[in-house]
Formats: C-alpha cells, sequence, structure tokens
C-alpha cells in the first residue's frame, strides 16, 4: 500500500515537473516570438532605404536636353583685324562677282549640333577658288586651316558635319534655304563661334573638291535707318 502512494506521488510530482517544463517552454517560445514581433518594424526602413537615389533621376528627366551654350564658350581678347576677320587661302581667289555677298544685317541659318538656329547681324559669305587647278588645296588642308586659325583666336568648334535634313524638314526646307547662305545638306561644314566681350563671331567654312565657302557672321542688333519725314526732308523731296 505504501508503494503505491509512493508510486502515485512520484507521478505526481513527475506530472507537475513535466508540466511545468512545458510552461517554461511556451513562455520561452513566446518571449521569442514576441521578440521577433518587436525587430521586425526596425528592418523596414534597411528595405525602404535604396528607394531614396529615385530624386536624382527625376531631377535629370526634368533637365532640358542638351543644346548648345553660347555662356560655356570662354570669352577671349585676342585681335581679330579687321571685318572680316578670316582670310583666304593663299592660291585661292574669288572667281566670279557672285562667289561674294555681303549685307550690314542679315540673317543665318546655323545648326548647333544640336538644332537649326538664327544669327542675325552683318554677313559675309566667300566661295574661293584655286588660282592654279593644278595647286589646290585638300579638303582637310582647307578644314584644318580655319580650325587652326579660330581656335587660336579663342574659339571653339559648335559642330562638324552635315546638317541633317530631318533637322531641315522639320524646321521648314524653304524658310532654311532662304538663309542658309550656300550651307550644302550634302556636304560636311565645321562651325565655329568666336566669344568676345563685345562681340559674337559666327564662322562655318564648307569644303567642296578644290573649292571652299566661307560664311562669317557677326551678331548684332540691326541698325535702324527709317524714321519719320520731317518737313525740312519732305521739302528736299
Amino acid at each position: 500500500m505504501k508503494r503505491t502512494i509512493l508510486s502515485v506521488a512520484c507521478l505526481t510530482v513527475a506530472g507537475s515537473v513535466a508540466l511545468f517544463g512545458c510552461k517554461a517552454k511556451t513562455a520561452e517560445a513566446d518571449a521569442t516570438d514576441a521578440a521577433a514581433t518587436t525587430e521586425t518594424p526596425a528592418a523596414a526602413p534597411a528595405e525602404a532605404a535604396p528607394a531614396a537615389p529615385a530624386a536624382p533621376a527625376e531631377a535629370a528627366a526634368t533637365t532640358p536636353a542638351g543644346t548648345f551654350d553660347i555662356n560655356a564658350v570662354p570669352v577671349t581678347s585676342a585681335n581679330l583685324g579687321t571685318w572680316p576677320y578670316l582670310s583666304r587661302l593663299k592660291g585661292y581667289k574669288i572667281g566670279y562677282d557672285s562667289d561674294s555677298t555681303g549685307f550690314d544685317f542679315d540673317r543665318a541659318y546655323i545648326y548647333d549640333g544640336k538644332k537649326i538656329i538664327a544669327v542675325e547681324g552683318r554677313i559675309v559669305t566667300r566661295n574661293f577658288r584655286p588660282i592654279d587647278s593644278e595647286k589646290a588645296a585638300s579638303e582637310i588642308m582647307m578644314q584644318r586651316n580655319y580650325e587652326n586659325l579660330v581656335t587660336s583666336l579663342g574659339g571653339v568648334k559648335v559642330a562638324s558635319g552635315q546638317v541633317p535634313e530631318e533637322t531641315v524638314t522639320a524646321f521648314g526646307e524653304q524658310e532654311y534655304n532662304k538663309h542658309n547662305n550656300h550651307i550644302s545638306t550634302y556636304r560636311p561644314v565645321d562651325t565655329y563661334v568666336i566669344r568676345q566681350k563685345d562681340k559674337e563671331v559666327w564662322v562655318q567654312v564648307q569644303p567642296e573638291d578644290d573649292k571652299y565657302q566661307l560664311n562669317v557672321i557677326e551678331k548684332a542688333a540691326m541698325p535702324q535707318q527709317a524714321g519719320v519725314v520731317g518737313a525740312t526732308e519732305l521739302k528736299k523731296n
């Protein structure tokens, strides 16, 4: 009988221990879950952090497409000489009167490498031909001579190559041809600009076999010449 009571007591104690052990494990698991739940919000910022760099991309998207900026051209104080500033190549001449035209004020459409822009001011356009066809300069010699000359005066090359036909078409071919100053879309043209404190001079050089086109445009406001007729002038007329 004592053994039976002892056995029952032992079983009761063992059950209590087991039950206590289960409760302890359950409490430990709950604590672990609670800790995991508490740590979860702290991990959220780490996941959201990579999204921050998106801001610069939006800023870049709102920046206008790259175009030529005259304000980025260094100002030079080089002596340009007298108008039209650039001489012909040695051994070249103006063959016909129609090969040279000039205006105190006109408009020139110039391709700046991105788009066609209008430059207004005084303009000289000249087509030079070799005096002796047997001693004509090569196209690269024509190009290199003016490149060296313009850059020595502090100018920069703005564009080089053919004026894209699709750009001319989008701009308006008829309007472009009115003021293209004999620059062909079928041949490469080198375009330069010289920026001084009181001047903005554009230069176009386009070789064509043994001759070449040279345009010089100095940006300026139109000189106003027409005015109101006064009484004294009316009597003269």
